[in-house]
């Protein structure tokens, strides 16, 4: 049986903010650490046998606090989506300033792209290429992911066999965990957003 981990990094200011910043790399606001170190609580009780990150900064100093002095593997495939010219600012502000791509966006989600952005598209083949590589890897392991909202969205629905727009069924929340079992094939969700 493999056991996947998905953890979202702790909160940001960008968070706070409510701002679109897939690829701006920001550090964690100080509730963002304090998610982070009670997660290492957490993960002091849970073996696992490998943790991987996205390169981004929030991920990794979550990643960083969680693991201690264990080995961490980055992948820049665990990044969110990069949301180009649209990179902090908000819902509003994007929607008047670049409305005509918003609008795009809107009709085609999955193939329109913020201007100087990613796709969706492209985003999930990134991610789902890392994933599929990690498990054939780390088979019958225990695997964390520590890694962004858009992203591990994208890893719940593609384990659990579901339609690309099923992706937007999951939020996950910063500073918690949720754990999937696949066995012979087949996923089932055993926690979601957990903190203990």
């Amino acid at each position: 049986m493999t056991r996947v981990y998905l953890v979202r990094h702790g909160e940001t200011d960008y968070n706070k903010k409510g701002c679109y910043y897939g690829w701006t790399d920001c550090s964690l606001a100080p509730e963002g650490i304090e998610q982070a170190e009670a997660l290492k609580k957490v993960f002091e009780n849970i073996q696992y046998d490998v943790m991987l990150s996205s390169d981004l900064k929030r991920a990794l100093e979550t990643a960083d606090i969680i693991s201690g002095t264990r080995e961490l593997l980055i992948d820049n495939r665990l990044r969110e989506l990069n949301f180009g010219k649209w990179e902090g600012k908000n819902h509003q502000e994007i929607m008047t300033t670049y409305k005509e791509h918003w609008n795009l966006w809107m009709e085609d989600w999955l193939n329109a792209a913020p201007e100087e952005g990613e796709s969706f598209a492209a985003m999930y083949n990134r991610v789902r290429q890392c994933v599929d590589e990690v498990l054939n890897k780390f088979k019958d392991k225990n695997i964390v992911i520590v890694s962004h909202n858009g992203s591990l969205r994208i890893i719940a629905a593609y384990l659990l066999g579901l339609d690309l727009e099923k992706t937007w069924c999951f939020s996950f929340e910063h500073g918690r965990y949720s754990m999937l079992e696949i066995q012979e094939g087949h996923c089932t969700i055993k926690r979601i957003n957990n903190m203990e």
